[in-house]
């Protein structure tokens, strides 16, 4: 059972409207959803103000365009003028709040400054017989696979944009919404793993590299030796190495799009490809490859049996019941 397909137990928030609706509802879903993010922003200040840290550019932006899609989805809630882009503003608030939050935590993990482990992922890749230079190598030597890889890597944030407009296009929210509970739990996992598994940079590690030309490492060296205080969202990097975060979003938007043969077919080819680009494009051991896709099917695989056992305290947004979660 769906979480978003079975009757609704709003809760209701009274905001008087037309064609006879006297107040809206919105599903404890997205109730839910909207305080767990709250108790992740009361973890980001209490961290944030007891590590000495505060928020830098484009969190001012990020909470003026937040506030826009929930005024938006409001408006089209209310006036019941179109339910599919009520829902995508809902949802875009929702993520664009996940992401906003999520990303102080991944360089809070790393001010840590737990002792790096890249010998133990070297072992690690070594013993099962693959070999992180030899690979890049390989790859340097075939120019044409090489942009095949940066191409592939760089796909990301287009493909999670047409399925979340697919999904609502084909009033599917409830696979949006799908997206943004694995996207959680697993960001959440990968924060964690980025803590307690600190890696620097396997370009670095072996030598083919100062790392000079990494904005991410050098946002990572800067983090753990404490001259770093500012977390910036616009200019934010990707600083955690195992799990790789960008295998879990390649494996969930794969799945993400079983409903449909087609688009499942193009992903999963497009996504194989992109996992391939990690080792070279994301400057990932391979052994994050692995721990990514571990995290990804746990993820998936707890959030259907959630939904199974919960579906009947959520419902879907629909015009005159309910704010979709």
């Amino acid at each position: 059972m769906d979480l978003t397909s079975s009757p609704a137990q709003p809760v209701n928030l009274c905001l008087g409207g037309k064609h006879g609706r006297t107040a809206a509802a919105i599903s404890h879903e997205a109730a839910l959803k909207w305080l767990l993010l709250a108790l992740i922003a009361l973890l980001d200040w209490i961290w944030l103000g007891s590590a000495g840290f505060h928020l830098g550019r484009g969190y001012v932006q990020a909470a003026g365009w937040i506030m826009l899609l929930i005024l938006i989805s409001l408006f089209y809630f209310y006036t019941g003028r179109d339910q599919r882009i009520m829902e995508f503003a809902h949802f875009g608030a929702q993520l664009l709040s996940l992401y906003a939050l999520l990303m102080p935590l991944s360089y809070l993990a790393v001010a840590t400054d737990f002792p790096l482990v890249d010998r133990a992922f070297d072992a690690i890749d070594k013993s099962l017989g693959l070999d992180w230079v030899a690979w890049t190598q390989w790859v340097r030597r075939h120019s044409r696979f090489e942009l095949l890889l940066f191409i592939a890597y760089g796909s990301l944030p287009f493909q999670a944009l047409v399925c979340y407009i697919y999904n609502v296009h084909t009033r599917a929210s409830w696979r949006n919404s799908e997206i943004w509970w694995i996207t959680l739990i697993s960001a959440l996992v990968t924060i964690a793993g980025s803590a307690a598994f600190p890696a620097s940079n396997p370009y670095v590690y072996y030598g083919l590299d100062t790392g000079k030309d990494f904005i991410d490492f050098q946002h990572f060296l800067r983090v753990r030796d404490g001259t770093m205080h500012v977390i910036g969202l616009t200019d934010a990097q990707g600083l955690i190495q195992l799990p790789s975060f960008h295998t879990v979003l390649a494996i969930m938007l794969t799945y993400n799009l079983r409903h449909n043969r087609w688009l499942f077919s193009i992903a999963l080819l497009l996504n194989t490809v992109l996992i391939l680009s990690c080792p070279t494009e994301g400057s990932h051991y391979f052994i994050d490859l692995f721990a990514g896709a571990v995290v990804a099917g746990v993820t998936i695989y707890g959030v259907r049996r959630l939904r199974s056992r919960l579906g009947e305290s959520f419902s879907p947004m629909r015009a005159g019941s309910g704010m979709a979660a």
